[in-house]
């Protein structure tokens, strides 16, 4: 048995005493460590070969090594947050844009803007400025688009939606023709974090903004009325796997058994990749909406901990560099990156429904309510209550989304 040095797994208690149990010689002094926590390095589909491409910082600096610190995804954001409240964890970090915003409220990270100077970094960056400081650089932005079988939409006779009515009918059809699942998506409180940012689509996409031109929250508007309504019309037409859990769902999807789902770029990248349907057969279109929709962004972040913060700004410039963008850009399929480095001629021959989510994410929004960006997850659970009363028949969207605004303006306004 061989201790990889390069991999601190979760809920090891220190690198020092397994290497040390296991005969691993000292690391020279004169080398140094950079450690980048990632949920994402877990991934059996691209982790690994993500890490591939941040390795390759060593050849041009090989005085550095890389290594990484790999946490599972429902552990992630409460590990880092105790690690580095204890001032100790990762020297750097891959982090939703949630928890970005958390890490800067609480004081935990450093400014990235040297590492930025020169680079052209485009919109998924954003948000990574906060309170004039750049605290974040983009990773990856995962846009949703609604992505079809259009294998089974050919057996159906069924066309691309462009609103709810026709998406309803369009899935209804293809679950007569084929017996398929018309409408694969989280629908309950048991994937509340996940579902919350799907939910986004339907909200932003029927004009929502949670908050008005001064700013102050506003939830029970006629905006926010209709996407709920239009979300529990899709729920009750029967259309949709009531209880399965979105794993599951994607699976049924792999195996040609879903017609329709609204799906980040990270999803259909999953779902058309190791299942029975070829990823030809993959289609991907602007949301049946008539505004545009979310987007789920990933920001890596410098941690004031951080005993090689130098180091670690180098290799921040480094990775905005052509060259790794280049091949982040050959692992990251789909989802856009902190530069514009185009998706390859490659993967869109294999994958032809990849540029739609390029194209989706110029316009896409935040899953964060601006102005509320730390409390946009305990401002949504409240809302998400609501939004599931609806669906469960309990109350209408207009008294749901009351009381929801009644709460929610006694708590943070």
């Amino acid at each position: 048995m061989t201790f990889n040095r390069r991999i601190l797994l979760a809920g090891a208690a220190s690198i020092a005493l397994i290497a040390g149990a296991l005969g691993s010689p000292a690391l020279a002094q004169d080398r140094t460590e950079l450690v980048v926590a990632n949920s994402q390095w877990l991934d059996a589909l691209r982790g690994s070969r993500l890490w591939a491409a941040l390795e390759k910082y060593e050849e041009v600096n090989p005085e550095i090594d890389m290594v990484q610190q790999a946490v599972p995804y429902n552990e992630y954001a409460d590990r880092l947050m105790t690690e580095m409240g204890a001032g100790q964890g990762p020297d750097m970090a891959i982090v939703q844009e949630g928890m970005l915003y958390t890490m800067a409220d609480a004081g935990f990270l450093l400014p990235l803007d040297a590492a930025a100077e020169g680079i052209d970094l485009n919109v998924t960056n954003e948000n990574g400025v906060i309170g004039g400081e750049r605290l974040g650089i983009a990773w990856q932005r995962a846009v949703y688009a609604l992505i079809h079988n259009d294998a089974i939409l050919a057996k159906a006779g069924a066309e691309v939606p462009t609103d709810v009515d026709s998406l309803i009918a369009a899935a209804q059809a293809a679950t007569e023709a084929t017996g398929a699942i018309g409408l694969a998506g989280r629908h309950s409180m048991n994937e509340f974090n996940a579902w919350f940012m799907d939910f986004q689509n339907w909200a932003y996409g029927f004009g929502v903004n949670w908050v008005d031109a001064d700013g102050n929250l506003t939830i029970n508007t006629p905006e926010a009325i209709t996407a709920v309504t239009n979300f529990a019309k899709a729920y009750s037409a029967g259309i949709m796997p009531i209880g399965d859990p979105m794993t599951t769902q994607r699976t049924r999807f792999k195996e040609e058994q879903v017609a329709f789902a609204i799906e980040s770029s990270g999803g259909a990248l999953n779902v058309s990749s190791g299942g029975e349907m070829p990823s030809t057969d993959l289609g991907a279109s602007k949301l049946p909406f008539p505004e545009p929709g979310a987007h789920q962004q990933l920001f890596i972040v410098l941690s004031r901990h951080s005993e090689h913060p130098e180091a670690a700004l180098d290799f921040i410039a480094w990775m905005l560099g052509d060259e790794a963008q280049q091949a982040l850009r050959d692992v990251s399929g789909p989802d856009a990156l902190a530069t514009d480095v185009p998706v390859t001629e490659d993967f869109i021959a294999s994958n032809p429904w990849a540029p739609a989510f390029a194209e989706l994410a110029q316009n896409s929004r935040s899953t964060l309510i601006p102005g509320y960006e730390v409390e946009t997850t305990s401002i949504m659970r409240i809302v998400m209550t609501a939004v599931e009363k609806v669906l469960l028949g309990a109350e209408t969207a207009e008294d749901a989304l009351a009381e929801a605004e009644a709460e929610i303006k006694a708590d943070f306004n």
